[in-house]
């Protein structure tokens, strides 16, 4: 892979930005609840999606309320990996929730096992073992049988010490290209930067667009052509993107 903070930026205003939030904007934290909003972030991804004519979208496992806490200016997002959905601050047709039944089931199946924290969403449930790694085998078994036997179609997708149950329609790549679709973003260059398992499905998406797609970390096989170390190198990247001159 190519280091993405090297990458040209003559033809940058061209591009169409969508950007995963949690190990890529903001740095990983023991809960989701405990990530923190660097001070100066909010006002880089405002001056570029000015910049970009509003081509800029967040792309996250995060709920659309929950990215709205995080970046209240945002006016594009997908949330729940696609399942919800925005445009110019206006909610569009997502994927139907997931019965609460079933979400109680796993939850309370979750429950009896120390370490693990249950992230219940509209449209997905998230099963955290961060503060107890070894449980990754034990997880994961829970998961896959509640797609088996589950009467609607779900899939699994495996994070940093994270599995989500999402519908099977759900998913980032989808996302990305829904909003390819739209007039703001309509003939640019799709740019994805992510950092996780989660968003190989958007990495494949973009480069069947011909786009740029960027991975965050290392560690890992991934369809990422760019690389970047880490979500403070992301930042500056943006930063220095956003500072660029008018006609640069």
């Amino acid at each position: 892979m190519n280091d993405a903070f090297e990458l040209t930026p003559r033809d940058w205003k061209d591009w169409a930005l969508f950007l995963d939030i949690d190990g890529t904007l903001l740095d990983l934290a023991p809960t989701p609840d405990a990530v923190l909003v660097p001070s100066t972030l909010p006002a880089v991804l405002n001056g570029l999606s000015r910049r970009l004519s509003g081509a800029l979208a967040l792309i996250s496992g995060r709920e659309l309320a929950a990215i709205e806490r995080l970046f209240p200016e945002m006016r594009d997002a997908a949330g729940a990996h696609g399942a919800q959905w925005r445009l110019n601050g206006r909610g569009m047709d997502g994927i139907d929730g997931w019965p609460r039944s079933l979400a109680d089931e796993v939850a309370a199946r979750a429950a009896a096992i120390a370490g693990v924290l249950v992230e219940r969403k509209a449209c997905s449930l998230s099963l955290h073992y961060r503060d107890n790694l070894p449980l990754a085998d034990t997880i994961h078994a829970l998961a896959e049988d509640v797609v088996r036997r589950s009467p609607h179609p779900l899939r699994l997708l495996h994070g940093k010490a994270v599995v989500e149950l999402i519908p099977d329609a759900a998913g980032k790549g989808r996302a990305i290209e829904r909003f390819m679709a739209e007039p703001a973003y309509r003939g640019r260059i799709p740019v994805f930067v992510g950092d996780d398992v989660t968003d190989e499905e958007g990495f494949a998406s973009v480069n069947r667009l011909g786009g740029i797609s960027i991975h965050v970390g290392g560690g890992r096989p991934t369809a990422a052509r760019f690389h970047l170390s880490d979500p403070e190198t992301v930042r500056r990247w943006l930063a220095r993107l956003n500072d660029l001159p008018r006609g640069a």
